[in-house]
C-alpha cells in the first residue's frame, strides 16, 4: 500500500516502500504455507518483538519466530531518476533497490527440518511469485541452516536459525508542482552579464 507524505513547500512524495510490519505480516502467512500449516496458524509462526503473548510454549512445541529488518546493500545507493510533466505539474520518479534481512528462528523437535523446508520453499514458483507480487525478491544463495540448541531454564531446546537477504524494488514519485518562473543568468569570462527572471 503506497504511502503519501506532504511537505511544507507543497511537494508530495508517494512511496511504494514496505514497512517492517508490512513485510512481517506478508511473510508470516507465507511461512505458514512453506511449513504446510494450512490454514495459517499464527501461533506457530510468530513475529519477533511481539508486544503480547508468551515467547515460549514447551520444549516439545514447534514454534517459528520471524524477524524482518532493513539490510544495508550496495544497490540501495543507486537511484534511477526520470522527469515528466512538461506542460503541467513536474513529476520526478525515483526507482531504487532496498535490502531486507529476513530471519527465521525455529524451536522444537522439528526445528532443523522446518528450516530446511523454508529454505527450499523460498525458491518454488508459488512462493517466489507471491513475493514478487509485493516487489520482494530473495537472493538465491542463502547460507545453510544453522543448528544451535539453546539452554532455557536448565533445559536444552532444539533450535535452528536460517536467514535470507531479499531485495525490494521501490518506486517513489515526487510531485513538484508547476513551474511559474525561471531565473536565467548569462555570463562570460568577466562574470555575469545578464540576470533576469522569465515568468510563465
Amino acid at each position: 500500500m503506497p504511502t503519501t507524505t506532504q511537505y511544507p513547500n507543497g511537494q508530495s512524495l508517494v512511496s511504494s516502500a514496505l514497512t517492517p510490519a508490512q513485510v512481517s505480516v506478508a511473510l508470516q502467512t507465507l511461512t505458514c504455507g512453506m511449513l504446510g500449516i494450512n490454514p495459517p496458524d499464527l501461533s506457530k509462526v510468530r513475529v519477533d518483538w511481539q508486544t503480547q503473548g508468551q515467547p515460549f510454549e514447551n520444549v516439545s512445541a514447534d514454534i517459528c519466530y520471524l524477524a524482518c529488518t532493513p539490510q544495508d546493500v550496495d544497490y540501495s545507493r543507486v537511484r534511477d531518476r526520470a522527469f515528466s510533466g512538461a506542460n503541467g505539474p513536474v513529476t520526478e520518479t525515483w526507482t531504487y533497490t532496498k535490502g531486507w534481512r529476513v530471519a527465521w528462528c525455529l524451536y522444537g523437535p522439528s526445528a532443523e527440518d522446518s528450516a530446511r523446508m523454508i529454505r527450499s520453499a523460498l525458491f518454488m514458483d508459488y512462493f517466489n511469485d507471491t513475493l514478487a507480487a509485493i516487489n520482494l525478491y530473495p537472493i538465491n544463495d542463502p547460507p545453510e541452516v544453522t543448528r544451535i540448541p539453546e539452554n532455557i531454564n536448565a533445559q536444552w531446546w532444539e533450535r535452528a536459525d536460517f536467514y535470507v537477504v531479499m531485495y525490494e524494488q521501490v518506486t517513489e514519485t515526487i510531485i513538484d508542482g508547476q513551474a511559474t518562473s525561471v531565473e536565467v543568468k548569462l555570463s562570460d569570462s568577466g562574470g555575469i552579464v545578464a540576470d533576469f527572471i522569465a515568468t510563465v
